[in-house]
């Protein structure tokens, strides 16, 4: 089980705008391209597991469409209008918005589920590929996350001693052409340590903050420090949000392709999950969350 961010789905250009839901005892409509969209409601946590989806417009998947709807606040119709197709091209996170279960040994970031219990948490990069000015990017997000917190401690360490691993590696197989990252908790016997790693795709350029001005979400051209803060705000057992200003928003919108400032909405989030797990203290837990970004196309290099 993994948690994937996901290039959005180009929706086919047979899939119309303008056609009605099924009605009762009347032959279901079949539409060129909506398996893949249904594949991609089977994923957020939409619509119910099937071996084989079809171009067939069913009442479940209409009753997913809507559901879908009423979760980002678009107008509930029941069919793929413009502004529902809109959304699902957009990049987002791959952490399912709903209906997914927490199950070791490996599963999603999930909130309620703190995987960590200890106050001073470290993190590291792996030695010698991360440029300094990327390494600066990360930790101006682990200080904006710390300083929300009041109380967690996030500092830089040697890689091998850290409790959060930053990395860029090389990824050869594509798993999916939507696809340009993974991540999830494991926990490892026999001890059941959780550990987790951050790592980024090593053949691909991510934009820096002095590169706003290069952002593309057409061009998958993403900002690194933007993505690092949604990223961390799982390791630290929050769900996503669908109010736009959010961090943890799932989906870079247009408007917002750079959004690294902490919402009250995320702040409040955060300072509720530490009361949470200060309530529930049971020792010294190591942390971490697995996390794989691979783009095709992006700033810079090393």
């Amino acid at each position: 089980m993994v948690s994937k961010w996901f290039r959005g789905i180009k929706p086919p250009k047979r899939i119309k705008n303008n056609f009605s839901p099924p009605q009762q005892n009347q032959p279901l409509n079949q539409i060129e391209g909506l398996s893949r969209i249904k594949e991609y409601f089977y994923k957020f946590g939409y619509l119910q597991f099937s071996e084989t989806f079809n171009d067939f417009l069913d009442q479940q998947t209409v009753s997913a469409i809507e559901t879908y709807q009423q979760t980002f606040n678009l107008q509930v119709t029941g069919h793929l209008n413009d502004e529902t197709l809109q959304l699902i091209s957009l990049p987002r996170c791959a952490v399912p918005d709903m209906n997914f279960t927490y199950n070791f040994p490996e599963a999603w970031p999930k909130a309620g589920n703190q995987w960590f219990q200890k106050i001073n948490l470290t993190y590291g990069f792996l030695p010698t590929n991360i440029p300094a000015n990327a390494t600066k990017a990360f930790g101006q997000a682990f200080t904006r996350w710390a300083n929300a917190t009041g109380r967690l401690n996030l500092t830089q360490t040697n890689y091998d001693d850290a409790d959060i691993k930053v990395g860029f590696y090389n990824f050869n197989d594509v798993v999916d052409a939507y696809v340009f990252g993974v991540s999830f908790i494991r926990e490892e016997p026999p001890f059941n340590v959780k550990t987790a790693e951050i790592r980024l795709n090593g053949n691909i350029y991510w934009a820096l903050p002095s590169e706003n001005n290069s952002l593309s979400w057409e061009n998958d051209v993403l900002d690194l420090e933007s993505v690092t803060m949604h990223e961390i705000g799982h390791v630290l057992g929050l769900d996503h949000s669908f109010l736009h200003e959010s961090v943890m928003y799932p989906y870079i919108l247009p408007s917002q392709q750079r959004k690294i400032q902490l919402s009250n909405f995320d702040k409040n989030n955060i300072l509720q999950q530490n009361i949470e797990s200060n309530s529930d203290y049971r020792g010294s837990w190591r942390v971490l969350v697995i996390t794989t970004l691979s783009l095709g196309f992006c700033i810079w290099c090393f």
